[in-house]
């Protein structure tokens, strides 16, 4: 650094831009800034600017692109807390602060009580092996509880309707993301437990910061996951995203799309068994009708020999007409019985088919059966918890009306009046002291007799 008499003479603008320049990075760095992002604006360098404030102040700051990789894209409004130096520029005489690293206010914070949190259920056994419930096998109604509008649906909608088109899917939407979310979440997961609504419940979102996640770390969602009879698929973010819904749940799933592949895993691989068993017959089928073409032509080359053999010898055997005749007759039989083949195998793929249908119709009917039995069982539960709280509230009407005369009751017994009533009566002299004692009177004292049915004025004479 070069030295400069800088009380000791007049400074150039360079000459104190160079002082204030060595000065503030020799000793502003390393220094740790938390504020709110304000007037962000990436540069075509790939740069990031930004202003970062508080209540009352603000300062410009830098992020060069090299120190982004650990970094996420920040947006306006994001809480921060930075680490950098202080930089300042001599030409224009700008002070900036450039950071190497950033990250949101208090996810440090948040992943600490993500983790005491899990080890508190840890605890309880919410996670353990022996309490999961399997994933059903034979699954006609999926449910998912997610926001409808979110990527996470349509990754499982398109996935299902490849793999499985004949599956039932109820969405049960909810926020995922924000205040309430979690109160959403448990809210739907209860809804469709209560009502049985499905057998097998994905519960999850798309990809998110650590917080945009949080909410399915909330105890109110895992109580919910934990309590519910259905079997539950966590599917939360992605591979590398693990809420502690991922553990509570009865099966966790890295996304939602792996999510849906697992709930149709059985319909899948039974259509792909379906159709390979279908083709399988086809291609018998047709191998069949193809070897017996050959042998059809094969024996129709071996008439045609037969035939000019015959016309070669002698007149002591039938003609050779007679033999044509002969050949062609049976010729035809033979064409006939395997046009009457042909129709045996064609019948009997059509009964193969009218039997799948015939079937497939029962199970319809059978599952239609079941969901009007469960949507009776719903009914009557609905009925009951709404019956309920209106015999309570008699019950109430009852036990606080007997309280009531009860202490009317007592109130009488002890009343003034009611004791006057019974022949006895107060007396006071004239300043309202009670009378208690003879020894307190005196002659020529007044005196007030009060009794039931008025008040009787008194002298003492003796």
């Amino acid at each position: 650094m070069e030295s400069y008499d800088i009380f000791g003479r007049t400074l150039t603008v360079s000459e104190a831009n160079s002082i204030i320049h060595d000065t503030v990075e020799e000793i502003f760095y390393e220094l740790r800034i938390e504020g709110e992002i304000s007037g962000f604006r990436p540069a075509s360098s790939g740069h990031w600017y930004f202003t970062l404030k508080d209540s009352s102040s603000a300062i410009d700051a830098a992020v060069f692109r090299s120190a982004q990789y650990a970094m996420e894209y920040p947006k306006n409004g994001d809480l921060v807390v930075a680490r950098g130096s202080l930089s300042f520029y001599t030409k224009t005489g700008k002070l900036t602060y450039v950071i190497r690293e950033m990250k949101r206010k208090g996810e440090g914070d948040l992943l600490q009580i993500i983790e005491k949190r899990k080890e508190y259920y840890r605890g309880l056994g919410y996670f353990d092996e022996d309490k999961k419930k399997p994933i059903p096998e034979e699954i006609r109604t999926l449910g998912v509880v997610t926001s409808p509008t979110g990527a996470a649906i349509r990754d499982i909608l398109n996935i299902t309707r490849r793999r499985a088109p004949s599956l039932d899917i109820i969405i049960f939407p909810a926020a995922v993301q924000g205040d309430g979310a979690a109160a959403s979440i448990a809210s739907r997961i209860r809804q469709a437990d209560n009502f049985q609504a499905c057998d097998l419940l994905i519960v999850g979102r798309g990809g998110g910061s650590v917080e945009d996640l949080a909410c399915f770390s909330e105890p109110e969602v895992i109580e919910a996951i934990h309590n519910c009879s259905i079997p539950v698929i966590s599917a939360v973010g992605h591979e590398i995203d693990w809420p502690i819904s991922d553990f509570a749940a009865d099966r966790r799933a890295p996304t939602p799309s792996a999510a849906a592949e697992l709930a149709t895993e059985t319909i899948y691989r039974r259509r792909e068994r379906l159709q390979s068993a279908l083709s399988g017959a086809d291609s018998a089928v047709r191998a069949r009708l193809a070897e017996a073409r050959i042998r059809l032509s094969d024996a129709l080359k071996g008439l045609y020999s037969f035939e000019r053999k015959l016309a070669s010898l002698s007149g002591s055997i039938p003609s050779s007409e007679d033999l044509r005749k002969l050949l062609i007759l049976r010729m035809q039989n033979a064409q006939t019985r395997l046009g009457y083949a042909e129709e045996e195998i064609s019948s009997a793929i059509d009964r193969k088919v009218e039997s799948g249908i015939r079937e497939l119709r029962i199970n319809l009917d059978r599952q239609e059966e079941a969901v009007m039995d469960r949507i009776e069982n719903a009914r009557r539960r609905i009925d009951r918890v709404i019956s309920t709280p209106e015999e309570r509230i008699r019950g109430r009407i009852l036990v606080t009306r007997t309280r009531l005369d009860s202490a009317i009751r007592e109130a009488e017994a002890l009343s003034p009046l009611t004791i006057l009533g019974r022949g006895y009566s107060v007396t006071a002299k004239e300043d309202g002291t009670i009378v208690r004692s003879s020894s307190q009177l005196g002659p020529g004292d007044i005196i007030r007799t009060r009794l039931m049915d008025g008040t009787v004025l008194s002298r003492v004479e003796e």
